[in-house]
């Protein structure tokens, strides 16, 4: 039984978000849904060392706490339900005096077997998406080992995933991973998406002016590495598509989209996303080309702050 962990915060946005994930896994009997809420104390908020009578006068009391966990519980149930997802196949998990709830998430996670937690993102606006303490960032920027569904509610209306690949190792990890979590969800039509990056040092302009052979022998040079490019991405997105079928995808509702770098990469596939409305767009963590030592990558960074009405699916 494949668990997800799907944090819960009680507001509207957050209780779309459930409704959104509840239609997705309605039909999965192989799924259990684990709701997750953390009741987030003051002391988490103001630096206690200077304020410890204002966090003290304003700490709210366990059985208060309870309370107030069990209500946002017992509200985002009913929007599961009302989605269609059985009640037996719901699991409820409350923290009461939590001081960092991306960290109580993560750990709860672990503590589950779920690999993949789902979160919301609060707010519309261009400053809440830049705020790198949020708990959505910060679940997808720490929780390694785990895969991180950021849910923009509402969703796009289309039946439409994009798979945004990048390199062979992950365009395989992202096939298995969609093959496992939404081939079984019905309806869906598949794109695989890779941009070809921009070109190589060694095909910069050095400042000397080309006569017409060295122009036509560097252009030459320039094709044939496109063209080698091309030819791999091919045979990867070849491989992808053979494994969503394997699990049962329809092939007709299979598309691949190779297109070169215009304003950059991240950039681009924004652009792919506003204009087909993708309703869920899976991607990897981490670029297969940094070596840095947070586990998301700045590709995902950018998509994580500025996509919009999407299920963004990170895998690690």
């Amino acid at each position: 039984m494949r668990k997800v962990l799907v944090a819960v915060d009680g507001t509207s946005k957050g209780l779309d978000m459930v409704s959104v994930l509840g239609r997705l896994l309605k039909e999965r009997k192989d799924v259990k849904v684990v709701l997750f809420h953390c009741v987030q104390q003051l002391t988490s908020l103001l630096p206690e060392d200077l304020c410890m009578d204002v966090v003290e006068s304003c700490k709210l009391p366990c059985d208060a706490q309870e309370r107030l966990g069990q209500a946002v519980l017992k509200a985002s149930t009913e929007r599961l339900t009302e989605a269609g997802v059985p009640q037996g196949d719901i699991e409820l998990r409350l923290k009461i005096d939590s001081v960092d709830p991306a960290r109580d998430i993560i750990e709860q996670a672990t503590m589950e077997g779920a690999r993949t937690i789902a979160v919301g993102r609060r707010g519309r606006s261009q400053v809440e998406t830049l705020l790198l303490g949020s708990v959505s960032a910060k679940v997808a920027q720490y929780a390694e080992g785990k895969v991180v569904w950021v849910v923009d509610a509402p969703v796009n209306d289309s039946m439409s995933v994009l798979i945004a690949m990048e390199g062979t190792p992950e365009a395989r990890a992202l096939c298995d991973y969609t093959a496992e979590f939404f081939v079984p969800c019905s309806g869906l039509g598949y794109s695989f998406l890779h941009v070809i990056p921009p070109l190589p040092p060694e095909f910069w302009d050095d400042g000397h002016i080309l006569n017409e052979s060295e122009q036509k022998e560097r252009d030459g040079r320039v094709e044939k590495w496109r063209t080698d490019w091309t030819a791999t991405v091919e045979r990867y997105m070849t491989e992808g598509r053979d494994i969503l079928a394997q699990s049962g995808a329809d092939p007709q509702k299979m598309e691949s989209l190779i297109l070169r770098t215009r304003e950059g990469v991240a950039r681009d596939i924004l652009t792919e996303i506003e204009a087909h409305k993708f309703r869920i767009v899976v991607m990897g963590r981490k670029s297969s080309r940094e070596k840095k030592p947070f586990p998301l990558g700045s590709r995902a960074s950018k998509i994580l702050q500025h996509s919009r009405g999407v299920i963004l699916c990170l895998v690690g």
